[in-house]
């Protein structure tokens, strides 16, 4: 036969896989297929394919990803074209066949090599034609990956969910951020594999522990090289922007560019949310979890050292921690085979100060049940984020003449509540239980806003401490409460279904309830699907008792459930944000009966 077998095309059928692997949000033009799931692809021949019969048993497939693809470390794989197919490996079997062209399935294995493939058909052994290119994620729909969930609602929550709510404040007061995780823009899995390139060792990519950590590490180290210590702001419209943050992709985006903003202490929360959008981005069940009132830099001891005044104010920092009035972090949901029977399920991603390993060993993954149940050799991290929501606190008082005198020592108030969102609803939920065993104690307190109006607060939370001595005998009594100012409730007004491309009217209203004017006030409204870019909008000042009322219309373009999120800023507060979910449906097509016919 002197004519060789020449592919005409490849079509990869993105669209169709794409929808079958849960992945059409990010692509419908780019293959994107989860592992240990079949996809399918139709090669078309330039001749009839019977006339090469002869050599068909020598056309095989080729899937090779990374630098350099090696069969040895699993980043290559050869798999003949068969009739049958090996459903543990990779495989690929014929479905249907024409005279021109074939439908073949391809498996790739539960726990292969993920990341950006090339695929290529194999003649003779030798000669190979590139067929196109794929991206593999992890699978929680697979029973044989490790990242399996069972639940199909909690993946929906935890994998598929763009929008997402972060718990800030106060046990007592627990105040909610709306976040756009956003793990299926354009460009976020490309960005979550360029930040997972930093790592040499691709093929420990097939295995979650390994990507969790080495993600953990290196965005800990981007947070570390653009944060300020606090806030120093002269201009009050530059401080407003360095605050604003809504959702993970501009943050994912602006520190892989080096052009990013900073991310201030008390903003170090965002951490956890862009961790989890990588994550769920490539595959993995992820969630933002909030504890309230968390002890840090314990060294896992369960003892922390705070000095006040005999004013109650507090004297400077302990040698055995602090305790910081909230906690956020991200969990991941996999199996642990390299541990004990007994720890699969939710694993905590907890950045470590880098040692000898470098960055990409400052990075442990604690499973949940081990912090509960004590397991503190189980990994290094177990004892510090056993001791942040188990410590107690001891209390001294600094006398004028130098001494320290303990005053008291309590766990009421250390690691009361762990909280995230709730599975498929925008509702708190409380996870404390996973983490320890409950304790029951409880303390309100309350403030007037005349006490801070003329000197407001740089965030909305405050730390109340009372220092009490007995005249005679000299006891100290000391007592402590942190407490999250209530701020002015934005409501927002809409239909909850619309069509699409009809003008959907929205009605903003906010009433002011303190004894100053709120001045300065800007609005800004945005919403993907909803909106093609925030809108800001400034309006007048809202006096004490009255109630502002504004209202916009937009025009929703894209199917679906949507997030319509509305913020404003105000010389008295900044940040004070709401949201409403809105379904957008197709527009209802004319029928026959629509229309009347006159005859002359």
């Amino acid at each position: 036969m002197g004519q060789a077998l020449a592919i005409k095309s490849c079509d990869l059928q993105a669209a169709r896989n794409n929808e079958e692997h849960h992945t059409k949000a990010i692509s419908s033009q780019h293959l994107i297929v989860r592992r240990g799931q079949p996809f399918t692809i139709v090669l078309h021949f330039r001749t009839p394919i019977h006339k090469f019969l002869p050599n068909l048993k020598k056309v095989a497939l080729v899937a090779q990803t990374g630098e350099q693809p090696s069969k040895a470390n699993g980043t290559q794989a050869t798999f003949p074209i068969s009739s049958l197919g090996d459903r543990k490996g990779w495989s690929a079997a014929v479905e249907e066949r024409d005279a021109e062209s074939w439908t073949i399935s391809v498996t790739t294995p539960a726990a292969a090599v993920i990341g950006h493939y090339s695929l290529l058909l194999q003649v003779s052994g030798r000669k190979q034609y590139l067929l196109g290119q794929f991206t593999l994620l992890f699978n929680p729909w697979n029973k044989e990956d490790a990242v399996f969930l069972e639940n199909e609602a909690q993946r929906r929550e935890y994998v598929l969910n763009q929008n997402g709510l972060i718990y800030l404040g106060t046990a007592d007061c627990i105040q909610e951020e709306s976040w756009d995780f956003g793990q299926f823009e354009r460009d976020v899995m490309d960005l979550s594999l360029s930040l997972l390139s930093v790592d040499k060792h691709v093929e420990k990519w097939s295995q979650p522990v390994h990507v969790a950590q080495v993600l953990g590490a290196l965005l800990h180290a981007l947070k570390e090289k653009s944060i300020l210590p606090t806030p120093q702001i002269q201009d009050v419209e530059e401080g407003t922007s360095l605050n604003k943050r809504r959702g993970s992709v501009p943050i994912l985006r602006q520190w892989l560019t080096g052009q990013g903003r900073p991310v201030y202490a008390g903003q170090a929360w965002v951490l956890a949310a862009v961790a989890c959008t990588a994550l769920r981005c490539l595959g993995v069940p992820a969630r933002v979890v909030t504890t309230f009132s968390s002890a840090q830099g314990t060294g896992g001891d369960l003892l922390v050292d705070e000095y006040y005044n005999e004013e109650g104010l507090q004297n400077g920092e302990g040698q055995r921690g602090r305790v910081w009035i909230f906690q956020t972090s991200t969990e991941c949901w996999m199996k642990r085979p390299a541990l004990p029977q007994g720890y699969d399920g939710w694993q905590i991603l907890y950045p470590t100060a880098s040692s000898g390993s470098g960055v990409l060993g400052a990075c442990d993954l604690v499973p949940v049940k081990a912090v509960k149940e004590g397991s503190l050799g189980l990994t290094p991290a177990v004892s510090q984020i056993f001791a942040s929501v188990n410590a107690s606190c001891v209390v001294w008082k600094c006398c004028e003449d130098g001494t320290l005198e303990l005053t008291s020592s309590n766990t009421k108030y250390i690691g009361n509540s762990i909280s995230t969102k709730a599975v498929g609803s925008d509702r708190c939920e409380d996870i404390t239980q996973h983490y320890k065993y409950p304790e029951v104690q409880k303390i309100t307190t309350s403030l007037s806003f005349s006490y801070f109006e003329q000197n407001p607060p740089e965030n909305s939370f405050l730390r109340l401490t009372t220092m009490a001595t007995h005249s005679k005998s000299s006891l100290s009594c000391f007592a402590q409460e942190d407490v999250a100012i209530c701020r002015p409730w934005l409501a927002i007004e809409m239909p909850e279904i619309v069509e699409q491309y009809q003008p959907l009217k929205a009605s903003v209203s906010i009433h002011n309830s303190l004894g100053a004017p709120m001045k300065d006030c800007v609005i800004s409204i945005l919403g993907r699907g909803l909106i093609h870019r925030e809108r800001n909008y400034r309006i007048g000042p809202v006096w004490p008792g009255n109630t502002l009322c504004t209202q916009f219309q937009i025009t929703p373009t894209h199917l679906g459930l949507h997030r319509l999120t509305v913020e404003m800023d105000c010389n008295m507060f900044q940040n004070l944000t709401n949201y409403k979910s809105v379904t957008v449906v197709a527009p209802e097509l004319p029928t026959l009966s629509s229309f009347s016919l006159s005859h002359p």
